[in-house]
């Protein structure tokens, strides 16, 4: 990741530390939608069940050393409204994984992902290929933006997020989805993509996923 690093590993290689009776790739639910539609709410109360585990590839960027190279970089696009570099978000997403399994907070043999900000764009859908099995992709979409950029502008102020501070940025951000994230929802057969209003109490849009996710969910452990 650091290439001053005299330990850091090529691109290319392997980092998830997978052993024993798991699958070859880890089943995942991918939580998908603009800045601001709940994908980190939805995946905390997701991964509190028994069986999910919730990743918010988002609050593994902001919890980066900021003085590292990937920390300040990815705090310097973050803070704009830019999308991270996919190797250096695949990377960076890999390792806090590795650390997870070895820490013993993740089981690959058990626990289905919940994937909150990753995959960005197509890139990143085919460098995360050889890690993990798309069961169901959840389309969190507002029939308009205002109340999500009202959203925004709340979490601003309870969460200290400077990003979410400036409706120029927010702007920008629906900008970026629509040009840049969105074709990802075309990556992925149309069957297994389920479009989600995010807008009620956290409780009501929960239910709503859970309706989406659980037939795949429960289909890939019968064919397992």
């Amino acid at each position: 990741m650091n290439d001053s690093d005299p330990d850091a590993k090529p691109h290319d290689e392997t980092l998830l530390k997978i052993a024993g009776e798991v699958p070859a790739r880890l089943p995942a639910v991918l939580l998908f939608g603009m800045p601001g539609v709940g994908k980190g709410t939805q995946g905390s109360l997701l991964g509190t069940m028994s069986g999910m585990f919730h990743v918010s590839t988002g609050s593994i960027f902001r919890s980066l050393d900021p003085g590292s190279d990937d920390g300040k970089l990815i705090a310097s696009l973050i803070d704009c409204g830019e999308l991270v570099p996919d190797e250096v978000a695949v990377d960076v997403w890999k390792h806090w994984l590795d650390g997870q399994i070895e820490g013993g907070s993740f089981d690959p043999g058990r626990d289905v992902l919940i994937l909150d900000g990753i995959p960005r764009r197509t890139r990143q859908c085919e460098l995360l290929d050889r890690y993990i099995e798309v069961l169901s992709v959840v389309h969190l979409e507002a029939p308009s933006d205002e109340p999500i950029i009202e959203r925004l502008r709340e979490r601003a102020q309870t969460e200290g997020r400077v990003d979410d501070a400036d409706d120029h940025i927010i702007r920008r951000r629906f900008d970026i989805y629509r040009d840049k994230t969105q074709p990802v929802l075309d990556y992925y057969p149309a069957a297994i993509v389920n479009t989600v209003n995010p807008l009620g109490t956290p409780m009501e849009i929960k239910k709503r996923i859970l309706e989406c996710i659980i037939p795949a969910i429960r289909q890939y452990q019968h064919a397992g």
